[in-house]
């Protein structure tokens, strides 16, 4: 809930344009006190540690830690944080994703800055703001957990399974057997198949 005092605000992006683009294009509006930038979960865990923001502005994708990773790490050290999820090509399956971990709220990164305002002002409130979801009512969509739908996006991208368990930082076992229900969920036998499944479903993007 926003306090009486100017709003203190953490944008996590690992693009430092984007990031200061973002702190300049808000920080004129002077109901916000302090704005924080973070390029990973580290450096935005720190930040929290050392002075909580009322709202936190999230990319979806962040090298080495999906934003779905990133978001209930932070809203389970920090509970009265208000996270706004942030992404360049929204996915119906990542708005549900948002929703279901925790998000206050989830825009496109073209939002123009009067609508983004409103949005975090709104979140601090306790309100919620998301996208309109852009699912078809009739297509009924798997329900990927957060790392399920990772390594879904790190096969898009053509990783093996030993590169896969670099890039997330667990054993090749482990991989093995998220992929085993990532293809039991997809209705898939494998990652070709995979891979083809999530661009037709929309969980994957060629841009993302």
């Amino acid at each position: 809930m926003l306090s009486p005092e100017p709003l203190r605000l953490l944008i996590v992006d690992d693009h430092p344009v984007v990031s200061e683009g973002l702190r300049a294009m808000l920080s004129s509006d002077p109901r916000i006190g302090t704005i924080q930038t973070a390029s990973s979960l580290h450096e935005a865990a720190e930040s929290c540690a050392q002075s909580p923001p009322h709202v936190v502005l999230l990319d979806v994708r962040i090298p080495g830690h999906d934003g779905f990773t990133i978001l209930p790490t932070l809203l389970a050290r920090w509970p009265q944080i208000r996270i706004l999820m942030l992404s360049s090509s929204a996915t119906p399956s990542e708005i549900k994703l948002a929703r279901q971990h925790g998000a206050s709220g989830y825009l496109g990164k073209s939002t123009d800055r009067n609508t983004l305002l409103h949005a975090i002002f709104d979140v601090a409130k306790g309100k919620h703001c998301f996208q309109s979801d852009p699912t078809p009512a009739s297509r009924d969509l798997p329900a990927l957990s957060a790392r399920e739908l990772e390594v879904l996006r790190h096969l898009g991208r053509g990783l093996s399974t030993e590169d896969l368990g670099r890039a997330l930082g667990v054993s090749s076992e482990t991989i093995k057997s998220h992929l085993k229900s990532l293809y039991a969920k997809l209705d898939v036998t494998g990652r070709a198949e995979a891979v083809t499944r999530g661009f037709e479903l929309g969980l994957l993007s060629i841009h993302a």
